[in-house]
């Protein structure tokens, strides 16, 4: 009896797991940053701008860091928002064309 019981539940789960689908709505995030951050240097955005790939670096190759930020790292990428959908956003358009520069992204990923 137990057999056939865990059976029709496993059905159940798969049948039910299988037909799920997004369409739309909202998910709301709720939370605090709990972990001081720090900002990339500009010399690290240069390097991270010619390296094409993610470079890692810690908050400690800062002046004046924290002493709770010492052992934080993160890896920083900077990525051209030419030719991607991002690039054709109408503010970030705008902005590009009233700097007379080309639109980077810049992201800072902490490990």
């Amino acid at each position: 009896m137990q057999g056939v019981i865990r059976k029709i539940l496993l059905t159940g789960i798969i049948v039910a797991g299988s037909s799920a689908h997004a369409n739309g709505g909202v998910i709301a995030f709720s939370g605090a940053v709990t972990e001081p951050t720090c900002s990339a240097a500009t010399q690290h955005i240069a390097t991270a701008r010619t390296g094409g790939s993610a470079q890692h670096y810690r908050c400690s190759e800062q002046a004046g860091v924290a002493a709770s930020q010492v052992a934080q790292s993160y890896a920083l990428s900077v990525t051209d928002l030419t030719g991607t959908p991002l690039g054709s956003d109408r503010l970030i358009v705008y902005f590009a064309n009233y700097l007379s520069a080309q639109p980077k992204l810049v992201t800072q990923v902490y490990d």
